[in-house]
């Protein structure tokens, strides 16, 4: 996969292209900087000081970086694809030299941010149930109904969306950094919410449910499957 960036992004970019690896690798300190802090408007001002541009143009140009690099952390990009898209965005060898190995070394740490930030979905902690069994009632005297309560202990993280934020970085077809780095890493550990849901079946039903499951369970090894998995 190759990462193709609008041609304004490509604007922003075409600032780097001028100017040698050392700038470059300033800018991916700035890069970092933004993604785990946001918006650093006395950091622009000095680069924009040194440069003799103007603040905004160092913001758009980190911002335009960070969306290069995130893109590719996003979508698990191999460093040559990833070099490929530097080379289609116009940038030089020395300079994407620079870059991949600024990706390689903050792939990892990034990747795991992003799931972080983007993770919405409960997560399974535990399981507890009961065996409850109806004797009879004043209808039916001699009815046995045997039923199984069980209690799924869920973790769901909080909603740490700060819409209102002003560093929050909003662009159509961009990553959305709705929060920190730091705070997603502060949110995983100790902002989940526990969340019980109760659910009682007969054995029938529950019989059935562990079949449906199995039969899942089977089919996530098959071949087919494996492939779908290693090409996503």
């Amino acid at each position: 996969m190759i990462i193709f960036l609008s041609e304004l992004q490509k604007e922003h970019l075409s600032l780097l292209h001028n100017h040698s690896p050392q700038v470059l690798i300033d800018f991916c300190k700035l890069t970092i900087d933004y993604i785990n802090n946001g918006i650093n408007e006395k950091k622009y001002a000095l680069a924009a000081e040194k440069l003799e541009i103007l603040p905004s143009v160092i913001q758009n140009l980190v911002q335009a970086l960070a969306h290069l690099i995130l893109e590719g952390c996003k979508h698990n990009l191999s460093e040559q694809n990833f070099k490929s898209s530097l080379a289609i965005a116009g940038f030089s060898d020395d300079h994407q030299q620079v870059l991949v190995k600024f990706y390689s070394r903050k792939k990892g740490e990034l990747s795991a941010a992003l799931n972080l930030l983007q993770q919405k979905d409960p997560t399974y902690q535990d399981l507890a149930w009961r065996f409850e069994v109806q004797m009879a009632s004043k209808s039916c005297p001699e009815t046995i109904k045997p039923m199984v309560t069980m209690d799924y202990v869920l973790s769901v993280p909080k909603s740490y969306d700060h819409s209102n934020d002003k560093h929050t970085h909003r662009q159509s077809d961009d990553i959305c950094i709705s929060s920190s780095v730091e705070d997603a890493k502060a949110a995983s550990h100790c902002q989940n919410v526990v969340k019980h849901v109760i659910m009682q079946c007969d054995l029938p039903t529950l019989v059935h449910l562990t079949n449906t499951l199995n039969e899942a369970v089977n089919e996530s090894k098959s071949q087919h499957i494996r492939k779908i998995q290693r090409a996503l």
